[in-house]
Order: structure tokens, then C-alpha cells, then sequence
């Protein structure tokens, strides 16, 4: 079994953060407790992360092991030896968003920072678990991208290790094997860890059938819905329609939300095991349903399976130059069809509204590229979303726009910018006129006293007059 979790794209080194490790650490657990508690016994699993955080990588599969002791890490000193790799750690210390660095879980005295930093975070009795087995790949060492990896073994029964040390329990061992090989030829049953010996002392009934899944409906060939998509994107009668399903509670609807597409074998996995096998997600997905009443088309291609459909496209795809791809992959403003080349314009001029397909051709190391283009009476735009848009502007060798978020994150900041500015001239507007209330006030005062001074300095002077007169 392989579990191998991706905590990374386009764009989402700028906002990371210690709290997505320390989140993702309980999900990347509950993964592989999942993957471990149904393997069988002798079995192992390839655990695989995109990340060298410890709290996603070492932590998570100590924690694991420590929860489930019938397990163990695999040496890796033999698994591909011409990779630079590096032991797993042993020790680390575990940070709260806030920055505090903690290296047990008893120094975490702060209620609010327990409700996240969990005990399974951290190294504790790490050295009885060979943790230096795991795999750390760093970017420098080979030129590589950085990942963790190690296998995880399910250590066999002492029973099975007593019988296969003597003849008689070999026999015994190759009953049980064809017993094993029986039972998988059977119907998958729900209660699974009758089967395969699946631990259930924690696992309930939900934990195993979740969400109820909306059914796989393969459909017709001949189906309403095909017609139009022959008809507007001149598909050919070798595309696999017979292998093109949707996923929805009501089958008759010509109304699917999204068509997707399944190789034939994974296709009649499907139908042959309906009601046996839990599918949560499989195929690739080639068109969507849309409400624009002004497509003559109800289906519009999507860029997920463009490389795909275009193969089999009659119309509504173009051959484009360098210079219009990039034109097209830029601001969603769009670009006005006479700006195009000009066989490109002749070609597009007339076209109804509706999603296209521009392919540019491979040249060097720049592969070919399909794109969805949403046509209108005078322009086109890119009808993908804007990490896309930017992974092929760095192919051609274009810087990468803003996404909207990140504009929304320097509007915030410029805002708060401002609004830092105004309150700082408020405080000091406020400030300069209780200064010059307090001057005020001591002016008033300073003319009170004067007043007062000389009353008495006139006082003196009669007294010492009457005084004089006297003698």
C-alpha cells in the first residue's frame, strides 16, 4: 500500500504556516492509522510525504506506531541506492503559531495553545522505534524536491512464524494461503475486517462507510446528451463514449453535472463490483453541464481533460503562436479577437459563444499545451483558474499575474495601512489640541495672578505712606 499525503502547489509557500503543519499532522495520522489497520499481515505500507516538517513526517508515523505495536519501520539502506538520502530524526522541537517552541508536551501550560499542539507531536520514546530507518531527501543534496519517505511493515503472528519453521506447518501455511486466495475471489463483504483481519477495537461502522457516495451511472452511447457534443465539437466515432460515466442519485436525468471518463478496465471494475467496492473518487473529468442559455451547447469542455478530448476534436480547435498564448493567458480582461494574428482571426472571427480549444504545438522544451478558451462575439480569455493560468505562464517563460487573493491581501494591507495613518493623525490632532488647551488655561491663570501681585505691591506702598504721615 502506498499513503502519500501533498501538502504543497503553486502559491502555497507565500502562506504557509505552523498552524497548516500542526493541522495537517492529526489528518496525515488518521490517513495512516486508516492504512494500517487494514493491511494485512506481512504487508507494507510506502509513507510518503512533499514536506521536512517533523510534525508531518517523523511525528506522525512515531505516533502511529506507538498506537499500533504490531507494526515496524523497514531498513531503507537497500531501497534505491543511487538516491542521496538522509535518516529520519530522532529529535525536534514542536512550535505553536504564536512562536513558542515547545520540546514536551508537558512545558505546553497555556490552555488555548493545547487545544492544538497535541501529545503525538512530540519525540517521546523515539528511540525505540528506529526512526533513523526513515528516508529525508533534501533538494541540495541530489537536485531533487525535498520529501520524506518510509515503509512501514505489519510483523506477522507468532502462530505463523511456529508453523513455518517445520514441515507440517508449511502445509498448514499453504492451506491458509489458498483459504486467503479463496476469500478474495469472493464479493467484498461490509463487514471488511472479517475478512482480513482488520483491528476494529477503535473502528465503528461510520468510521469505515462514511458519506453515503452518489452511484457511478456509465452512459449510453446513443444518450440525448452526446448528440449535442458530437455536433459542436465534431467528435469522432473512435472517442470511448461507452466508458464515460456520471455521478448522480437520479440516472435518468440528461442533466449530469459532470461527464468524466474511465479506462475499460477500470470500467467494468465499477460495474461488477456495484454495491461490493466503496469508489470515492476515480476518472478523469472531460465535461461539465452548464445553464448558459445563449450555448448552443449544454456541455462545455473542461481543462482538466483537454488534453485529452482535443485528440479526438473535429472543430472548435485552434492552432495558436507563442505570442497569442501568452496573450490569452493574461489579465482577465480578455483580448480582443482583431488583435490576434491574423489567420487566427479568420478562424475565430465568426465563432458562437462557447468554450474552444487553442493548442500550441511543442517546440524545445516547451510541450504542447492545450488551454480552454472562452470565445465570445469580439474576444477571448483563458477559461481556467488562475494557478493554472500562471503554471503555463512559467513554462513560456512569463512572470506569473496576482491571483485575486493575493490582490484581496494587499488591498487588506493598504487598508490597514491607511487606516494606521489616520488614526496616528487623529491621536496627534487630538494630542495638539489638549496642548493647547493646557496653554490656554496656564495663560488664563498667569493673567489672573498679575493682578492679584500688583494689588498687593499698591497695598504695600499705602501702608508705608500712612506710616511715614504718622511719624
Amino acid at each position: 500500500a502506498v499513503v502519500s499525503t501533498q501538502s504543497g502547489h503553486y502559491g502555497r509557500g507565500k502562506k504557509w504556516c505552523q498552524a497548516q503543519a500542526i493541522g495537517i499532522h492529526k489528518l496525515q495520522r488518521r490517513i495512516l492509522l486508516r492504512a494500517m489497520d487494514i493491511l494485512a499481515e506481512g504487508g507494507r505500507i510506502v509513507y510518503s510525504t512533499c514536506s521536512l516538517n517533523p510534525i508531518e513526517n517523523e511525528a506522525t508515523v512515531l505516533s502511529a506506531l506507538r498506537d499500533r505495536p504490531q507494526f515496524r519501520l523497514v531498513p531503507s539502506e537497500g531501497f534505491l541506492p543511487e538516491l542521496k538520502r538522509r535518516p529520519g530524526l530522532t529529535t525536534w522541537k514542536v512550535m505553536h503559531n504564536s512562536g513558542t517552541w515547545y520540546e514536551k508536551f508537558d512545558d505546553v501550560e497555556d490552555p488555548k495553545h493545547r487545544k492544538s499542539v497535541a501529545p503525538t507531536m512530540f519525540p517521546t520514546d523515539s528511540e525505540k522505534y528506529n526512526l533513523e530507518r526513515c528516508m529525508r531527501v533534501y533538494p541540495h543534496d541530489q537536485n531533487t524536491g525535498g520529501f520524506f519517505i518510509c515503509v512501514i511493515e505489519r510483523k506477522k503472528t507468532e502462530s505463523e512464524n511456529t508453523e513455518s519453521s517445520n514441515q507440517e506447518g508449511v502445509e498448514n501455511n499453504a492451506g491458509n494461503v489458498k483459504e486467503e486466495e479463496n476469500k478474495s475471489d469472493t464479493a467484498f463483504s461490509d463487514n471488511l475486517h472479517k475478512n482480513t483481519n482488520v483491528l476494529v477495537d477503535k473502528m465503528t461502522w461510520k468510521d469505515y462507510h462514511g458519506f453515503r457516495e452518489d452511484p457511478y451511472i456509465f452512459q449510453d452511447p446513443d444518450a440525448e446528451c452526446f448528440k449535442t457534443l458530437k455536433e459542436w465539437y465534431k467528435i469522432s466515432e473512435d472517442f470511448p463514449f461507452k466508458n464515460i460515466f456520471a455521478r448522480s442519485k437520479n440516472p435518468e436525468s440528461q442533466k449530469q453535472r459532470n461527464l468524466s471518463i474511465a479506462c475499460s478496465r477500470l470500467r467494468d471494475i465499477i460495474q461488477q463490483n456495484e454495491n461490493k467496492i466503496k469508489i470515492i473518487n476515480c476518472g478523469l473529468r472531460l465535461f461539465s453541464f452548464t445553464k448558459e442559455v445563449f450555448s448552443k451547447c449544454p456541455y462545455r469542455l473542461l481543462q482538466e481533460g483537454a488534453h485529452f478530448t482535443a485528440k479526438y476534436m473535429g472543430a472548435k480547435i485552434f492552432e495558436v503562436s507563442l505570442e497569442d498564448m501568452i496573450k490569452v493567458l493574461g489579465p482577465d480582461t480578455g483580448v480582443p479577437k482583431h488583435t490576434l494574428h491574423p489567420d487566427l482571426f479568420e478562424k475565430v472571427k465568426d465563432l458562437p459563444t462557447g468554450i474552444v480549444v487553442f493548442y500550441l504545438p511543442a517546440s524545445g522544451i516547451i510541450p504542447t499545451m492545450y488551454t480552454c478558451v472562452y470565445s465570445t462575439e469580439n474576444g477571448v480569455k483563458a477559461y481556467i483558474t488562475e494557478d493554472e493560468k500562471n503554471h503555463f505562464r512559467l513554462i513560456l517563460g512569463q512572470e506569473p499575474l496576482m491571483t485575486k487573493r493575493e490582490l484581496k491581501k494587499l488591498e487588506a494591507m493598504e487598508n490597514h495601512r491607511k487606516k494606521k495613518i489616520e488614526t496616528a493623525a487623529r491621536i496627534a490632532l487630538e494630542n495638539a489640541q489638549k496642548e493647547n488647551q493646557e496653554d490656554k488655561e496656564d495663560a488664563e491663570k498667569t493673567d489672573e495672578a498679575e493682578p492679584n501681585d500688583q494689588n498687593e505691591e499698591i497695598e504695600k506702598d499705602l501702608s508705608a505712606e500712612e506710616i511715614n504721615s504718622d511719624s
